[in-house]
């Protein structure tokens, strides 16, 4: 393969020549004391469906709305398309904003809140009714286009609200938790809808969630965020196979963590001698000096059961089945190693009926994971 075809592989986030979209240097945002954002530089590339995902009060909010221009930073510096827009006000802007609840007005037809915008910038009338049947049609609430906000479902005012947001097809589009209101099974549609929508008409998507799904499933990228800065910017399947540290790891799925300190180094493996007195070999993407305190890191899906246990065994622990949740796909079962200790997640697919699964309550089992399968993670 010859270097154009290589580097026509790299996503644009991967490539030092690519320029960012949006450029988020070293911006900070006070409220008196208190430091909602704090020193934050990020890059966000063209066509990304980027989402910023964190707890409540972690800044994510706060950051979505200084990208809008409804916030102002108290530092730093803020570039959308190259142009620095950091005291530009969001009317002026190439942005336009989805709000969580919607905020369609009541007294208006579907059609009169998607045109409203347009209506506002003096769009001429053919023009207007044009781009309106176009966002009706993309969005398929046309046959809707008569009724008012609450004539319609959940689900069809985040089309109406989504349809209004693009209609003045805007460089860069924020969404604030934009299934927030929808019920779980419409919520996991709308998911897939979004990505295809966003992937048509190639704009620019940041949305901030606190839902881990949403963000795993829709994001090119995700931001996990924490106290006004972010831990780890990645692809969802990055930061799930490979979390920066352990607030991440833990911040993401489920995981089981174990405390030890570092007794050999060998590659991008080390082998952790963990507190619960059993030997984990396992892989390490930082060098670690001897003696080193790290945590291991092991998703419950990566754990099997181990049919040779050996005393000795490295990666093993026996112990005993003391919960056990079915969710239907899958299984969850919480070991006891030992009784001062956190339980020890293990997640197998449900293949056989559940009447004829081995494992029961208060069984005693041997689990094991490979040591491609876990990860050494400092603090």
């Amino acid at each position: 393969m010859n270097a154009a075809a290589e580097r026509r592989l790299l996503e644009p986030w991967q490539d030092p020549k690519a320029a960012p979209f949006v450029r988020i240097e070293r911006l900070t945002k006070q409220f008196g004391d208190l430091y909602a954002v704090d020193d934050l530089s990020l890059d966000i590339f063209q066509g990304e469906f980027f989402s910023l995902l964190g707890s409540s009060g972690c800044g994510k909010s706060t950051l979505l709305r200084m990208l809008a221009g409804l916030e102002y930073p108290t530092s730093g510096r803020l570039y959308i398309d190259g142009v620095d827009v950091t005291e530009v006000p969001p009317y002026a802007r190439p942005v336009n904003m989805m709000f969580q609840s919607y905020a369609l007005f009541p007294h208006m037809t579907v059609e009169q809140n998607v045109e409203f915008g347009l209506r506002q910038e003096r769009m001429p009338r053919a023009e207007r009714a044009e781009r309106v049947s176009e966002m009706l049609e993309l969005l398929r609430i046309a046959p809707l286009r008569k009724r008012k906000p609450d004539q319609l479902s959940g689900g069809q005012r985040q089309r109406v609200a989504l349809a209004r947001s693009l209609a003045k097809h805007p460089k860069l589009l924020l969404l604030d938790e934009p299934l927030g209101a929808l019920d779980k099974r419409l919520r996991e549609n709308t998911q897939f809808e979004l990505v295809n929508l966003q992937e048509r008409l190639g704009i620019t998507f940041v949305t901030v969630t606190h839902d881990q799904e949403e963000a795993m499933t829709m994001s090119t990228r995700i931001a996990i965020m924490d106290a006004g800065q972010i831990m780890q910017v990645d692809t969802p399947t990055a930061i799930y196979e490979f979390p920066s540290c352990r607030f991440v790891a833990e911040f993401i799925g489920s995981v089981n963590l174990f405390e030890g300190k570092v007794v050999e180094s060998s590659g991008d493996e080390v082998l952790v001698e963990s507190r619960i007195g059993r030997s984990m070999r396992v892989r390490a993407f930082h060098p670690y000096a001897l003696g080193t305190p790290v945590t291991v890191a092991v998703r419950p899906e990566k754990v099997r059961l181990c049919l040779d246990y050996r005393e000795d065994g490295v990666n093993q622990l026996r112990g005993v089945v003391e919960d056990i949740a079915y969710l239907g796909d899958v299984s969850i079962y919480r070991i006891r190693i030992d009784a001062a200790l956190p339980r020890v997640q293990m997640t197998l697919t449900n293949i056989q009926p559940r009447t004829e699964q081995a494992l029961t309550w208060d069984q005693e089992v041997a689990i094991e994971w490979s040591p491609n399968s876990a990860m050494a993670l400092s603090e």
